[in-house]
């Protein structure tokens, strides 16, 4: 979770986290406050993290069919990105030297306007997430998911959240034992016209594993799901059951064929259950265990630091993934293949994933990932120097830096200076905000949410003001800003 210092809180961790230290949802504002300021996250009880690999639906088991392969292509061997030894190779990148077109669509209100929600809505760096495959948009945020066409007009409520979250003053809290519904925090995924998500069915004591196909052109109502609770109404085909527990659920699932899909681990999970990936087909039989080699023994600690990024995305139709503090960007070629094609090297600056789990080791001076994305023409890489976390922001502790590795050249350049916040390109294509995706389409259009106040914010501003931009395209900032309600949800889409 991100935090500026003047913001108000918004309670990202999931209250099964705090139930782990037997804690129940603060009514007091300041204790609740306080307790999502902390940076590191707590270290789960023990628990047998293997029963989810040995389950297909409650209790039927499997068997692992295929061997893990994750040998180098000889004739293509991975690209090593050397980051400290190109630091002084510098160029300012604007956003017309990797595009040449800019698009606003701005997502209808649906009939229930929570679903839209977004408790940072006045900071660039929203909590809520979009996914798209260049035919629909999904929308997830804490009250669930919803879809629209790609003119932002609204075509269903796929599912809401209605219990579980909860409201103390300025602090809003979502988990517990009551929490029925999708986890906002793991991103959903689209392939192939498919929906895959997770689904926390807490009453029970399970979670879901949920394929979702959307019906085409057709408007469904929202309609409350507060009177039944149950598996069955969960909407689409429901592929894997597991324990609910935070540390017994993929934190990334990801369709890899109409009749396949992946669950990804992050660092703890992957480190202390031994599996980094597996993959299934649609009946839940086990297809490969990829194995996290890098095990989690004797840790000392009753509290672990969450590292920010899990990277997961489609390139080229294949799943393209990097771990938490490993090198290697991999891509998923077959259920049981894992080819290397990127090796991300931070020298010295590399963070051991011993030290980054362990709260008290000090990360200032070390180098991490924080976002990666790719195009057919750039990988486009984001890292910070230190921790990216509500407490070292507020300290201006943390910088971050912008780097683009040109695939032509096979040469990684490196946007001059470093800021403590997240920044963007600098956007010469219609003068309007600056610009990185978080977010790239199958099709390569790359995507970033924003709120109406981010965009009214901007033509305030004084860079906007100075900005060296056309009277028309100026006139055009200013005509979408004035029609913006702060709250609206804008999608800015890049090609």
């Amino acid at each position: 979770m991100k935090l500026s210092s003047n913001s108000v809180f918004l309670f990202l961790l999931s209250l099964s986290i705090l139930s782990c230290r037997n804690n129940s949802l603060k009514t007091d504002e300041k204790a609740l406050a306080r307790e999502i300021l902390n940076e590191n996250k707590a270290r789960p009880e023990s628990s047998n993290t293997d029963s989810k690999f040995s389950k297909r639906g409650k209790d039927e088991p499997v068997t692992f069919r295929k061997k893990e392969i994750r040998s180098v292509d000889s004739q293509n061997p991975p690209v090593r990105i050397d980051i400290p030894g190109t630091v002084n190779n510098t160029r300012k990148f604007k956003l017309s030297d990797i595009a040449s077109s800019i698009r606003y669509v701005k997502l209808q209100t649906p009939p229930d306007t929570l679903l839209l929600y977004d408790h940072f809505y006045y900071r660039p760096d929203l909590d809520s997430k979009i996914r798209s495959d260049d035919e629909q948009i999904i929308f997830e945020g804490l009250f669930g998911l919803t879809r629209f066409n790609m003119q932002g007009e609204y075509q269903e409520t796929i599912w809401k959240n209605e219990t579980g979250i909860k409201f103390a003053g300025s602090v809003v809290g979502w988990g517990g034992q009551d929490f029925f519904g999708v986890p906002f925090q793991s991103p959903v995924s689209l392939s192939n016209g498919n929906l895959y998500f997770t689904f926390d069915d807490r009453p029970s004591g399970t979670g879901l594993v949920m394929k979702y196909k959307s019906p085409d052109n057709k408007i469904i109502s929202s309609q409350s799901r507060t009177e039944t609770k149950g598996p069955g109404i969960v909407p689409g085909d429901t592929l894997f059951i597991t324990s609910n527990q935070l540390y017994q659920s993929f934190d990334l699932i990801f369709g890899t064929s109409p009749d396949t899909w992946a669950g990804i681990n992050n660092k703890w999970n992957a480190g202390t259950s031994g599996s980094l990936m597996v993959t299934y087909d649609n009946k839940g039989d086990t297809l490969c265990q990829f194995t996290d080699y890098d095990r989690i023994e004797n840790f000392k600690h009753t509290t672990y630091r969450s590292h920010a990024v899990l990277t997961g995305f489609y390139y080229n139709g294949l799943l393209t993934i990097k771990q938490e503090y490993n090198d290697t960007i991999f891509r998923l070629v077959t259920p049981n293949q894992l080819l290397p094609v990127y090796i991300i090297d931070f020298g010295v600056f590399k963070v051991n994933y011993m030290d980054g789990l362990n709260p008290n080791f000090d990360l200032s001076g070390k180098y991490m990932l924080n976002s990666l994305n790719e195009t057919n023409d750039f990988l486009l890489l984001r890292y910070t120097e230190n921790n990216d976390s509500p407490n070292n922001r507020k300290k201006n502790a943390v910088k971050f830096y912008n780097a683009l590795f040109s695939k032509k050249e096979g040469k990684l350049y490196h946007l001059p200076g470093g800021t403590v916040s997240p920044q963007g390109l600098e956007n010469d294509l219609d003068g309007g905000i600056s610009f990185w995706p978080e977010f790239i389409t199958p099709q390569g259009e790359m995507m970033k949410l924003v709120s109406g106040k981010v965009i009214k914010d901007y033509v305030s501003s004084t860079e906007f003001k100075s900005a060296k931009i056309t009277i028309e395209n100026r006139q055009k900032q200013i005509s979408m800003a004035s029609g913006l309600k702060p709250t609206d949800m804008v999608v800015i889409i890049v090609n």
